[in-house]
């Protein structure tokens, strides 16, 4: 059996991994690197640290409003020609987020960008899913990463280098080269596709599930904000969850509803999507808590932030190759389980970082974060696809990342919804060292209890993903 790294594909496949690991690569630099630039950021826009959290949440729920249309878009106009519009679409709002003077200007441009993203990352996923046999996905999933990863560890790093030694707009200017590049190489390797003969879109289920979604995640943000009533959040929030009640009623009479929930009756896809929603609730806002403990909780500069930050890469790097075999090893279910076990201790360690904790141990604690994490994505993201046919690709696709989306964004809502509660007993409702503890105690809780969705798996399920035929 050939080895991991050397297995043989054809030059054209090559290239399709090379082109959706750039677009990745790109995503994950842009949405790391805003990270340990908040503090600069809040002074510069003259807003509170907390409040800036809207211009990454903008970003994700753009992601989750516009991804189940995504499969729709891609088979409509074809997918290499959706892809191409995609990448320039977000480096052209990245070019926005740079020049942008106030907290709004920046949340729309970041809104712009998750349109981008939106419909780029599923159809790089679709390129993928059309280009290799399915007994492939997961080896070829983990190549993909290990490129797209260098964002993760590059992202905190180049935020803190060039937040402390130039302005902190470069960080959003720093991925249009790789996005340029990204085009150039699309344009000539993948192939073109016909577009398909598609089925009506669903305009009005589309306008209600996606106002339901970026109300809700407005609302569940505002509970954190220091410049809204409580009042307000909670009218939002419960119009929100209206909405989506609406959406529910009117989807079930609808021959093609926006998201397919048919799906769900599927135990690996069901199990897959919960999964991803309440595992990420507790983990999603772990990249915005990070780089908050370090420079404001224990004061460290941005460019030494950044630096502690890049062994969540390493861990993601480093566990890729082995990701099959431990699959192959444990199981779905039991890897699933274990792995989320020991995600929500590694998310309790940092209640015990503070000004006296060696610097080796942060570095420990990020690593073994980035490693569980990583095998955690592999597997929920994996699992999705173990019995879907070929035709409901498309469809499974846009459910999948839409759950991600929606769950990022709420554990990043979250995790400031945390952060505001527990400062509230502090004075001036300052963000001190007890606040982090506490809210990291809180998110590895939450972590915890989402090992009970993969207890539904069976010992076989997903096997389809991990044997070769």
């Amino acid at each position: 059996m050939r080895s991991y790294l050397f297995k043989k594909y054809s030059l054209q496949q090559y290239m399709i991994l090379l082109i959706t690991s750039l677009a990745l690569f790109m995503e994950t630099l842009d949405t790391t690197v805003i990270n340990t630039a908040i503090p600069t950021m809040s002074q510069s826009l003259n807003v509170n640290p907390i409040d800036l959290k809207i211009a990454l949440i903008s970003y994700l729920l753009s992601l989750a409003i516009f991804i189940p249309i995504s499969g729709w878009i891609a088979d409509k106009w074809g997918i290499k020609y959706v892809f191409i519009s995609a990448v320039f679409i977000f480096i052209s709002s990245s070019l926005w987020c740079g020049f942008s003077h106030n907290l709004w200007e920046l949340v729309m441009a970041r809104a712009l960008q998750g349109l981008g993203g939106a419909l780029a990352i599923p159809s790089g996923r679709l390129i993928i899913l059309r280009t290799f046999a399915r007994y492939n996905i997961i080896e070829v999933m983990s190549q993909v990463a290990i490129i797209a990863s260098l964002g993760t560890m590059l992202g905190p790093m180049f935020g803190g280098f060039i937040t402390y030694y130039s302005s902190w707009r470069w960080i959003f200017w720093i991925n249009i080269p790789v996005g340029l590049l990204c085009i150039g190489l699309a344009s000539f390797w993948v192939r073109h596709e016909s577009p398909k003969k598609v089925i009506p879109l669903d305009k009005i289920g589309f306008i209600l599930f996606g106002s339901s979604l970026a109300g809700f995640t407005f609302g569940l943000s505002a509970f954190s904000e220091s410049t809204m009533a409580e009042s307000s959040a909670l009218y939002i929030t419960g119009n929100s969850l209206l909405l989506m009640f609406c959406y529910i009623i009117y989807s079930r009479r609808r021959k093609y509803p926006i998201i397919k929930t048919q799906l769900l009756h599927i135990r690996t896809f069901r199990v897959s999507t919960l999964g991803n929603l309440f595992s990420r609730l507790g983990f999603g806002g772990i990249p915005f808590l990070v780089p908050l403990l370090l420079q404001i909780g224990l004061h460290y500069p941005a460019q030494i932030s950044g630096m502690l930050l890049a062994p969540i890469a390493l861990g993601i790097t480093l566990i890729r190759p082995f990701t099959l075999r431990l699959l192959r090893f444990f199981g779905y279910k039991k890897l699933l389980i274990l792995n989320t076990l020991f995600l929500s201790f590694s998310i309790c360690a940092f209640y015990f970082v503070n000004s006296n904790t060696p610097l080796y141990t942060i570095i420990a604690l990020t690593f073994a974060f980035g490693f569980l994490i990583s095998l955690q994505y592999s597997c929920m993201n994996s699992l999705a696809y173990a019995s879907i046919q070929s035709d409901e690709l498309s469809q499974a696709t846009s459910i999948i990342s839409t759950l991600q989306q929606i769950a990022q964004s709420f554990g990043v809502a979250i995790s400031a919804l945390f952060l505001r509660y527990f400062s509230m007993h502090q004075p001036g409702f300052s963000l001190s060292l007890p606040v982090f503890h506490s809210t990291f105690l809180a998110m590895g809780t939450i972590t915890l209890f989402s090992t009970s969705v993969f207890m539904e798996l069976k010992k076989e399920d997903g096997r389809e993903m991990i044997e070769i035929p």
